[in-house]
């Protein structure tokens, strides 16, 4: 099976080199799997370029700053792969959980499947999501809203809808376009997922969270789209 790493990358020069390095450090061929990594520098003004640009077995797409929904986009349309993850530029998820994340896939009809890593499993008293230490109570208290925004709107339990690990079968890319260009296409995609009756599952993952004095990017505009993309995708097309 072959997996398509798309990396979206705007300013992060300080992680992408640890990053790029521990995502080759783990034996993805050991468990059946072909990786495919693709990183977009989505118009960075700092010095990510220069930072990847030496590595082998890596291909790099460069565009003007579009946002992160179309960088994953663009990332896609080049890829080759089975099946499709998307890994931020820092070092809040552990390239090692992907493969645990390939482990959940059923071996029959594994294209109509999505696997979610959740930060928040298991959970607390089996319905509340657990707090996590350093992680923002505004980031938190979203991630609530949403699980019951896809309960009440879409009938599925998503524990964790703003995960940046989530595995997705390409043959969904093929048949469904997104539009969104920001943040907010992680949940168009998973509104999408639910439409055309793709199964989403999901496993536990560790998870470092990052300060925005670090380089964290979203912010309360970036949940008030979110919001309205869940909510728009669930009576429109």
């Amino acid at each position: 099976m072959k997996i398509s790493m798309i990396i979206p990358v705007y300013n992060e020069e300080r992680f992408i080199t640890t990053l790029i390095n521990k995502i080759f450090k783990v034996d993805f061929k050991r468990e059946g799997i072909d990786l495919e990594v693709i990183v977009v520098n989505d118009g960075s003004n700092d010095n990510t370029y220069n930072k990847i640009k030496n590595f082998r077995n890596l291909i790099i797409l460069n565009q003007d700053n579009q946002g992160k929904g179309r960088a994953v986009q663009n990332g896609i349309n080049i890829s080759t792969g089975d099946l499709i993850i998307i890994q931020d530029g820092d070092l809040e998820y552990d390239p090692k959980d992907i493969i645990k994340m390939y482990k959940k896939l059923p071996s029959k009809y594994w294209y109509k499947y999505s696997v979610y890593g959740s930060r928040y499993l298991p959970l607390f008293l089996n319905f509340i999501p657990k707090y996590i230490f350093k992680k923002s109570r505004f980031s938190y208290i979203a991630n609530i809203i949403f699980i019951l925004m896809f309960i009440i709107l879409y009938g599925r339990l998503i524990t964790d809808p703003l995960t940046g690990y989530k595995l997705y079968p390409r043959n969904f890319f093929l048949s469904n376009k997104i539009l969104s260009d920001g943040f907010e296409a992680d949940h168009e995609i998973s509104a999408k997922l639910i439409r055309e009756n793709f199964k989403i599952l999901e496993v536990p993952i560790s998870y470092l969270p990052r300060s925005k004095q670090e380089g964290k990017k979203i912010n309360f505009f970036d949940g008030l789209k979110a919001t309205f993309t869940i909510l728009k995708y669930r009576f429109f097309d």
